[in-house]
């Protein structure tokens, strides 16, 4: 398995991620919802942001295969607002299918850990769909805690989560980098 930072490049392989992990919620997300739309505009987004300092992706290959991505981002689609000082957001973690409980996401939730830490957080925030049982014993096993903080599902032109389901929010602590006097 190889890893290494994204590129603009991987644009579509990560998307492509994102579609297939949108795709999997179906086993579980009330029987009207669908995925949000993949668009030549959020493809644009997703290159922008990969060429954007602020924003981490980390990508992992199996024989040039993508088989996952991390992102951390200062802000993300379900959380505009920035995080509290000292805080980012670990912002995409997808697996596709045939490498999940291979260890592949725990390892990329490690790099992203210590790529926050490196980057001088103290903590890193995420928002997962509450019906995302796998996803969210995952993060619990490595270290997530639940701040019971939910944004209900975005009626039709209305507030709420944009993926059309309820998510909630997890929270964990990171040892920062200490930093080198200049």
């Amino acid at each position: 398995m190889e890893m290494r930072p994204a590129t603009p490049d991987d644009a579509p392989a990560i998307l492509a991620t994102v579609a297939e992990g949108f795709d999997g919620y179906r086993e579980w997300a009330p029987d009207d919802w669908s995925p949000p739309g993949l668009t030549p505009a959020v493809l644009a987004r997703v290159r922008a942001r990969l060429s954007d300092a602020q924003f981490w992706y980390l990508v992992a290959l199996d024989r040039r295969e993508m088989a996952g991505h991390v992102a951390l981002a200062p802000a993300t689609v379900e959380e505009p607002a920035p995080p509290p000082p000292g805080e980012t957001y670990l912002a995409q973690m997808f697996v596709r299918r045939p490498w999940q409980g291979s260890g592949v996401a725990a390892a990329l939730m490690a790099a992203a850990v210590a790529e926050a830490g490196g980057r001088g957080f103290a903590g890193l925030r995420l928002w997962t769909p509450q019906g995302a049982a796998r996803a969210r014993r995952f993060y619990e096993r490595e270290g997530w805690t639940a701040t019971g903080e939910v944004h209900a599902a975005r009626p039709p032109g209305g507030g709420g989560s944009p993926s059309g389901l309820d998510t909630m929010e997890y929270v964990r602590a990171v040892v920062p980098a200490p930093r080198t006097p200049s």
